[in-house]
């Protein structure tokens, strides 16, 4: 079972676990490229595999998307990328979506993820974004890039065995499944809303108790167990490469887990 993990550009990543090699780094709307850069370099030296996101309705125009991939490149030596949406806003330039970036082709000889959504998208529907996952996987394919998914997170077991059996008639791509890291059910709750997680959210809404207590105390082992044993075997042999972890601030907390949790494992039954 392998685990990745996600930071901001300014949190301490002195504090990760040790046990993780690939790290995202998120790009907000009106963030600074540099910010992004500079953590990509910090984490390089640390000797964890940087994955800083691209998002395509922040870049105001391709000058814009070369400097930054150019300065990732020749200062963080990145090998991946994550590209994404990014914002639902308008777009600050030519770019409104994750081909568009694609379709530049500035993004040869890196292993580019896209971002996949077992709850949905807020602006668009099941089939809507099932046909753009396919047409990634298509452009995958007629091009030989090395592509990957990476989720938004869910607290659904049924909800993500749903949407992993619906893609996989035409996904290829390897999959990093999206968790949140221990936390409070009110950072979830801000958190699911911001996101657009729409089971997750009216699952904390109607079954606060119950989740706080699994969420605070247990962390996300139930999620983990619950996509991991499936009835036709291990799920996370063929569907799940890795648990992506979505840290909402608390990067500590989510190391204590994830220490714990693999130590649990290495011991013999």
């Amino acid at each position: 079972m392998q685990f990745s993990i996600e930071v901001t550009p300014k949190v301490d990543v002195l504090e990760l676990p040790h046990a993780v090699r690939e790290v995202s780094i998120t790009y907000l709307p009106g963030a600074d490229d540099r910010d992004v850069v500079a953590q990509a370099v910090r984490l390089r030296a640390l000797g964890y595999d940087p994955i800083p996101h691209v998002p395509a309705r922040s870049m105001r125009d391709r000058t814009h998307l070369y400097d930054y991939l150019a300065a990732l490149r020749d200062q963080a030596q990145i090998r991946q990328v994550l590209i994404i949406g990014g914002s639902p806003d308008r777009p600050v330039g030519p770019f409104s979506s994750t081909l568009d970036l694609l379709e530049t082709g500035l993004f040869d000889g890196l292993r580019v993820g896209v971002a996949g959504h077992p709850e949905g998208m807020p602006v668009m529907d099941e089939p809507a974004s099932d046909r753009i996952l396919a047409l990634k996987n298509q452009y995958a394919r007629d091009t030989g890039t090395d592509m990957f998914v990476m989720t938004q997170w869910s607290l659904d077991v049924a909800t993500v065995r749903a949407w992993l059996d619906r893609i996989e008639p035409f996904n290829a791509l390897p999959i990093y499944l999206g968790i949140p890291g221990p936390t409070s059910p009110t950072t979830l709750l801000k958190f699911a809303k911001l996101c657009g997680v729409k089971t997750s959210l009216l699952g904390l809404r109607h079954q606060s108790a119950r989740l706080g207590q699994l969420l605070t105390v247990q962390t996300p082992d139930y999620l983990v167990d619950g996509l991991s044993d499936g009835p036709n075997g291990p799920v996370s042999d063929h569907r799940i490469s890795h648990f992506h972890l979505y840290t909402f601030g608390g990067v500590a907390r989510s190391r204590d887990w994830l220490t714990t949790r693999l130590s649990q494992e290495a011991i013999p039954a």
